[in-house]
């Protein structure tokens, strides 16, 4: 074999190499493409917004009919599962994007820089796929006869509040999402331990999350069902529109509110 050949199979591999990001496993290192982390990313991401639809909407549609939807118990009821969800899949896929679930979120971590563009437009992609997902397959379960929300828990302004007051609301409940999310798992401690390499309260931050998911739906679930994700609202709101939306219904009316109002305050709180 020529000099020059074995030449270039070594640079080759050096090119390949340069494309590998290395990761930490059981016996030694693993390395892992670009586009196989990417895809990754992708797949947790999509998988955690179906089952987060499919989980927080469906106790909304499967106890909605139980109780009057103006019940404060419902309403813990709904506001519990949602925080709950939110806790157990930013466990799940945490070590793999971060655990956005929301894309929302995501917008806020690109702003602040802690997500790159791209991975930021793969994982919302993959939000907006398992939302519609997500709710196909709650849809698969209640159909309209039986799905007391009338829409798939799909997000609609209540008659007692304008777009304004669920505009205000959606902003405000999201900067407390985001800006629980930048202290908890993304701030720098100022008693930073090189030892723990953590960052915010570490392993703990979607307890903390999740609370703060909790506390937003007490808030707004009277106001508009509470969205603060608007992937969240999409997907639902996709399929009951394919199935045929309630008589009257105005909830594409009141999307725009669900769409922008998280944008606008995940974006302050990650400015700040």
């Amino acid at each position: 074999m020529s000099t020059t050949t074995v030449d270039s199979k070594k640079e080759q591999l050096l090119k390949q190499n340069a494309n590998l990001q290395e990761f930490a496993v059981k016996g030694g290192f693993v390395g892992l493409r670009n586009t196989d982390i990417l895809l990754m990313k992708f797949f947790a991401e999509f998988i955690a917004m179906l089952l987060f639809v499919f989980v927080g909407c469906g106790a909304a549609v499967s106890t909605a009919g139980a109780a009057d939807s103006g019940n404060a118990s419902w309403v813990h009821g709904v506001a519990f599962s949602f925080g709950l969800a939110i806790t157990a899949l930013a466990y799940a896929i945490g070590h793999i994007t971060g655990g956005h679930i929301n894309c929302a979120v995501t917008i806020g971590c690109m702003i602040a820089g802690v997500t790159s563009v791209l991975d930021g437009i793969v994982i919302i992609i993959a939000q907006i796929l398992g939302a519609i997902v997500g709710a196909a397959c709650l849809g698969g379960v209640f159909n309209k006869s039986n799905d007391a929300t009338g829409a798939l828990g799909a997000n609609e302004i209540s008659d007692n509040f304008g777009y304004g007051s669920a505009f205000l609301g959606e902003a405000m409940m999201t900067f407390l999402l985001f800006f629980v999310v930048a202290e908890t798992a993304l701030r720098n401690r100022l008693d930073y331990n090189p030892e723990t390499k953590q960052n915010g309260v570490g392993s703990n931050a979607p307890i903390a999350i999740g609370f703060a998911v909790f506390l937003a739906h007490m808030v707004l679930i009277p106001v508009d069902g509470c969205s603060i994700n608007p992937t969240r609202s999409f997907g639902p709101l996709v399929i009951a529109s394919a199935r045929g939306l309630p008589e009257g219904s105005k909830h594409w009316e009141g999307f725009p509110i669900f769409l922008f109002g998280p944008i606008v305050g995940a974006s302050v709180a990650a400015i700040m």
